[in-house]
């Protein structure tokens, strides 16, 4: 048989990048249970069953189930949404009679696909954004049953069932979905198209990879067959995955397909319960095959059982995460002991391991899910007997094969647990993880789900030091990534919690000291789960700074003008000077469009034009408190003539003639010829002019 690989590897290796920078999957660590659980339906309601849980790597997805409405099955939906599900809503409105075989996919963005059965007709339901409510029923084929249905994480999803007219009794066919539209595939899968396929436990399985390719698993005639499906288009080529023999045992027929697939359709996980005979004995167990390509490598036992032993083993389940590393899963019969069977990567078979610790009186109804790129985990029913009621247990491997201890998920508050009516689990690509259940008593029947929260994302202070001019600064931070709800902040500032919001700023209700001022927030989601952003600092400084000017120089066009400035940053009074910011700038705009920085405590200029100018210097201290100090200067087109320095007193020969000073005793000096006014004589006469002078008159 010829080996088909897939031709996509490119581009899954760019969307792996891309998920690895969006998504915190790459921590390893158990996440923390919600306080309480959530009761979704109930208590008194009457569950039929719980069908699905699908969970899109964004967080956002859906539980499906079927409850008892007028004596009438009917499929119910709760939305997750922000972390929280919402209450149910009815999907089949309006069909008649009761509905079957519900079953749930979820795709990033909040699209969430539902299919059932109704009067033996497939219908399907979609909302295709957060908030939009499902679409009313359409019918997709007439005459199914047994859908099973998968979405990848680029919103292609593939819908396997049993077409229950074919050829043989049943055949097995494919719908494709993309965009919002549901596509037939162009033929049956069936290896023998005159067999029938896809009945009883034979019923399809499906999953899609995250390249986008479809592998469906179904039974047909006793034999397990795998094929691909891209599109509406179904490979040349289909796969038998079950053995003719194991161990030296003949296979008798092989049952309940499961399969699972990372982000490459080249490797799969398939498993699926073997009847084999040997030595005259009958005997169950549950087999792993890998499939690479289009051949399958060899069937591994996958259980905890060993041929000839006794015991069987039934109820396969598997889940693997992106890079195909995860669980295969059976319980023994009896004995109801729970093993599991590791997956490494690309799907190699690994060893196999106990899961549960004690001795469990019932079946565990156990459940392999899927949370992050890495992450996986195990639920299951745990049922001591006449010790107490049933129970739900999870151990979660954050790294995908490494399962931590177990862990009680559920609370004996509301009665035991009722897995046989429905277990399902699920996770986001944070690691986050939903495991949900039926629980109560006859008549007190209720749909729960515990819900485990990792820490919120790394974050970071808007600034890790910044100044503030307020002693009430808003203190900013970046998101935590959080997919389920927002988270809440908690501030502490020099150690004294002062607040919590949901908002990314946060100002603190009474006045911060002047001075360094430490702060530290922590993001905590609904599990009380934190995680603490690095310290940073707030330095408050309410006072600006004193400044003082002083002008000097000849006050003329073409001439240097010098300025000295002094100035000090001082503190509130009573704080040291340590709880000053400090001076950082000083400017002097000299009034004629020229700005320079003063380096120290002086500066020079030059004026071209003659003119009255402003001087303004501004003092700015490093937290932004500016002080802001004027002087006027005129500038003439001249320097000023020197005023001459005057006489001591008792000298009697008056100023320079440029001065203006007066003799001692406070008369003004003779004026010369010339024009110029003599002095008076004492008592104020003028005195008699000089015989023979030019300007004296006659005697």
């Amino acid at each position: 048989m010829p080996v088909v690989l897939c031709a996509s590897a490119c581009a899954l290796v760019l969307s792996l990048a891309a998920w690895a920078q969006a998504a915190r999957a790459a921590r390893s660590r158990i996440p923390t249970q919600a306080p309480a659980d959530a009761v979704i339906d109930g208590p008194g309601a009457p569950i039929v069953s719980l069908d699905g849980l699908s969970i899109a790597r964004d967080g956002t997805g859906g539980l499906v189930y079927l409850k008892d409405v007028g004596g009438a099955a009917h499929v119910f939906v709760s939305i997750l949404s922000g972390g929280d599900f919402q209450a149910p809503v009815q999907v089949d409105t309006g069909l008649p009679g009761p509905s079957s075989q519900p079953v749930v996919a979820a795709g990033n963005g909040g699209v969430l696909l539902v299919a059932f059965i109704n009067g033996g007709t497939l219908y399907v339901s979609q909302t295709t954004a957060i908030g939009t409510p499902l679409s009313a029923p359409a019918a997709l084929f007439g005459g199914a049953a047994n859908p099973a249905i998968s979405m990848s994480n680029f919103g292609k999803a593939y819908l396997a069932f049993t077409d229950t007219g074919g050829a043989g009794g049943g055949d097995v066919r494919t719908a494709f979905w993309y965009q919002g539209s549901w596509a037939l595939e162009s033929a049956p899968l069936d290896a023998n198209p005159s067999d029938a396929a896809g009945l009883g436990a034979g019923r399809p399985a499906v999953i899609a990879a995250g390249d986008g390719v479809g592998i469906v698993a179904w039974g047909e005639a006793g034999h397990i067959y795998t094929r691909r499906v891209v599109g509406t288009t179904p490979s040349v080529v289909y796969e038998q995955a079950d053995p003719a023999s194991l161990g030296g045992w003949q296979e008798v027929s092989s049952a309940d397909p499961v399969i699972s697939a990372g982000g490459d359709d080249t490797y799969a996980t398939v498993a699926f319960a073997e009847t084999l005979t040997g030595g005259g004995s009958q005997q169950t167990i549950v087999v792993d095959n890998r499939l690479l390509g289009s051949q399958y490598e060899g069937a591994q036992e996958a259980d905890g059982t060993a041929l000839g032993g006794g015991a069987s083993a039934g109820d396969p389940q598997a889940a693997v995460t992106e890079y195909g590393r995860g669980f295969v899963t059976s319980a023994l019969i009896p004995g109801n002991e729970l093993f599991y069977a590791a997956i490494a990567t690309n799907d190699a078979f690994g060893g196999v391991s106990r899961v549960d610790s004690i001795p469990n009186s019932g079946p565990p109804y156990a459940v392999p899910a899927v949370a992050g790129l890495t992450s996986t985990m195990i639920a299951w029913q745990q049922t001591p007997g006449i010790a107490g009621p049933a129970e739900i247990r999870l151990r979660y491997a954050p790294n995908g094969y490494d399962l931590g201890p177990e862990e009680v998920v559920s609370s004996p508050a509301l009665g035991p647990a009722d897995a046989a009516q429905g277990l399902v689990a699920g996770g986001d690509v944070a690691g986050d993880a939903a495991v949900a259940w039926v629980q109560g008593g006859p008549g007190q029947e209720a749909i729960v789900a515990a819900q485990l929260f990792q820490a919120p994302g790394s974050f970071v202070p808007a600034h890790g030091f910044e100044y503030s001019t307020s002693a009430t600064p808003a203190l900013a931070w970046s998101p935590a990534s959080e997919l389920w709800g927002s988270p809440e902040y908690e501030v502490s500032v020099d150690g004294t919690p002062v607040g919590q919001t949901t908002a990314l700023s946060l100002v603190p209700p009474a006045p911060l000291v002047n001075g360094r001022n430490t702060y530290v927030v922590t993001a905590v989601n609904q599990a009380g789960v934190g995680t603490t952003a690095r310290q940073a600092t707030v330095f408050v400084d309410t006072v600006p700074p004193t400044a003082a000017i002083r002008l000097r120089g000849p006050g003329a066009v073409g001439l240097p003008e010098r300025i000295a400035v002094s100035y000090r940053d001082l503190p509130p009074a009573g704080l040291p000077q340590s709880a000053a910011s400090g001076v950082a700038t000083v400017y002097v705009d000299w009034g004629d469009g020229t700005v320079e920085r003063i380096r120290r405590n002086d500066a020079a200029h030059v004026y071209r034009r003659a003119r009255r100018y402003t001087v303004t210097v501004t003092v700015t201290d490093r937290a932004g408190n500016r002080t802001v100090v004027r002087a006027r200067i005129l500038v003439r087109r001249h320097p000023r003539r020197p005023r001459a320095r005057p006489r001591r007193r008792g000298h009697g020969a008056g100023r320079h003639a440029q001065g203006r000073g007066r003799r001692h005793g406070g008369r003004r000096p003779a004026r010369r010829h010339g024009g110029l006014r003599p002095a008076r004589r004492h008592g104020g006469r003028r005195p008699a002019r000089a015989a023979g002078h030019p300007m004296r008159g006659p005697a």
